[in-house]
C-alpha cells in the first residue's frame, strides 16, 4: 500500500505541478525548451522536463527512505553542473526551478506520511 500511495502522489503532483506552475516559469522567464542539442523527446517529455521529474523523483525517494542527505547531494550535484557556462538558462530561473523541486519533493513526502498515517489509523480502526 505505501508503493501505491508513493506512486500515486508522486505521478498526480507532477502532472499537476508540470500542467502548471513550471509552464507558467518557463513562460515568465522566456526559457526555450530547445537548450539541448538532443531535442528528440525522451519518455514523451522534452528532457528538460525529464530531468525536472527525475530529480523529484530521486529526492522524494531519498526522504521516504529516511534519507534526508539527498538533498545535500542533490545541492552538489546542482552547483557541479552550473560550472559550464551556459547562457540559455536564466540565473532566476534556475534558482527558482531548483528551490521548487526541492519544495514539490518535501511536499509529497509529508502528502506520503500524512495519508499513510490517515490509511493505518483506519485499518486499525476496522
Amino acid at each position: 500500500m505505501a508503493i501505491t500511495l508513493y506512486f500515486l502522489i508522486f505521478v498526480f503532483g507532477e502532472i499537476l505541478v508540470n500542467i502548471t506552475f513550471f509552464r507558467y516559469l518557463k513562460k515568465y522567464f522566456k526559457v526555450n525548451d530547445k537548450t539541448t542539442e538532443n531535442d528528440d523527446p525522451f519518455l514523451g517529455m522534452n528532457i528538460s522536463t525529464f530531468k525536472g521529474t527525475l530529480e523529484r523523483f530521486l529526492l522524494f525517494f531519498g526522504l521516504i527512505l529516511d534519507f534526508p542527505q539527498v538533498i545535500i547531494l542533490f545541492g552538489a550535484l546542482k552547483i557541479g553542473t552550473r560550472f559550464e557556462k551556459n547562457d540559455k538558462v536564466q540565473n532566476d530561473y534556475f534558482l527558482i526551478g531548483n528551490f521548487s523541486s526541492v519544495l514539490c519533493a518535501i511536499t509529497y513526502y509529508f502528502c506520503h506520511k500524512l495519508l499513510l498515517s490517515i490509511a493505518i489509523d483506519l485499518l486499525e480502526f476496522n
